[in-house]
């Protein structure tokens, strides 16, 4: 493609967006914007996957003796290797000939311009945003859905069957619609102490419509300590997320979460992986044309990736 004024233009004012765009992801959804917060992100320099042990076994050879009794020096199998495969997501504009002919001049051209940024700010928002409670389908980022499955004793994820391994299982309880305002804190505390292991338990909470409006109720005449009362709680609402803690534990409320779900997250164990120079990169179109237009395309590479299960994380059904 040719250099031609309006892709000059184009291609400044997205190098000049990219920041903009890059803050647009990272607050389309709670999850994402807590990784960043938290420092849960991990940038990788490159590979063709994203691979780690996880533990499935005991080391066997752990025993009491005394004096000369013979100890044990069983082969040990404590491990297997979780791999995830990256994501990549790309934003593309466009501006075609005859657009560029009705826009001559420069205000003309840079009301057209931001136009087209702000459009693609908001996609961008509110595509990763769906991408979060999704099941990672087809090309699509891991989502809640296939990190923390209503049913986690089916399927696979990382290349290993959740079927056959149960410490790769994480953990899902139905309510079939009994939580109320009247036990909704009693419930709560009951699965943070169901998923609290050796002094180990989830940091975020991210709940639908209507659980947060029980827990709300529930805690209206009583002392709640606000997000602003902590250092990260106060980094998620600039990021524009609001909440409260439950047992200094930060619950957020999501508007894409499921109205009767709430997902108890480990961030230790659930983090971001992205590809460092592929962060809303900026690309020239370089594909055969067939339409008369200048284009330029931002791409993003990462993955949403689950080491460790049992335990760890766990989805609340209410439905």
């Amino acid at each position: 493609m040719g250099s031609t004024p309006i892709a000059t233009v184009l291609n400044s004012t997205l190098t000049k967006s990219r920041k903009k765009l890059i803050m647009a992801s990272i607050k389309s959804n709670a999850l994402m914007a807590w990784a960043f917060a938290n420092d849960r992100v991990e940038f990788e320099s490159g590979g063709h996957e994203i691979t780690n042990p996880l533990t499935l076994g005991r080391n066997p050879n752990v025993t009491s003796y005394e004096y000369y009794n013979a100890l044990p020096v069983a082969q040990t199998d404590e491990f297997d290797t979780v791999s995830f495969g990256w994501s990549r997501v790309a934003g593309t504009v466009i501006i075609s000939d005859q657009e560029e002919d009705e826009n001559r001049g420069e205000t003309a051209i840079f009301k057209l311009m931001k136009a087209k940024m702000d459009v693609l700010e908001e996609s961008i928002k509110e595509k990763f945003s769906e991408y979060l409670y999704g099941s990672g389908a087809g090309t699509d980022p891991n989502g809640l859905a296939a990190l923390i499955p209503d049913d986690p004793t089916t399927g696979s994820i990382g290349g290993i069957s959740r079927a056959t391994e149960t410490q790769w299982r994480t953990s899902a309880y139905d309510f079939n619609g009994n939580i109320d305002s009247t036990n909704i804190e009693e419930v709560f505390d009951d699965v943070l102490m169901d998923l609290t292991l050796k002094g180990d338990k989830p940091d975020l909470i991210l709940t639908g419509r209507n659980l947060y409006r029980h827990y709300r109720t529930a805690v209206r005449d009583k002392i709640v300590i606000n997000l602003d009362a902590s250092n990260n709680g106060k980094k998620m609402m600039d990021l524009g997320f609001a909440g409260v803690k439950h047992q200094n534990i930060t619950m957020l409320y999501d508007e894409d979460c499921g109205v009767n779900k709430a997902y108890f997250i480990n961030s230790k164990y659930i983090r971001l992986h992205m590809l460092k120079h592929v962060n809303m990169k900026v690309k020239e179109l370089t594909a055969p044309w067939n339409v008369d237009a200048a284009g330029r395309r931002v791409v993003w590479q990462g993955q949403f990736c689950i080491w460790k299960a049992y335990r760890s994380h766990a989805v609340v059904i209410n439905s």
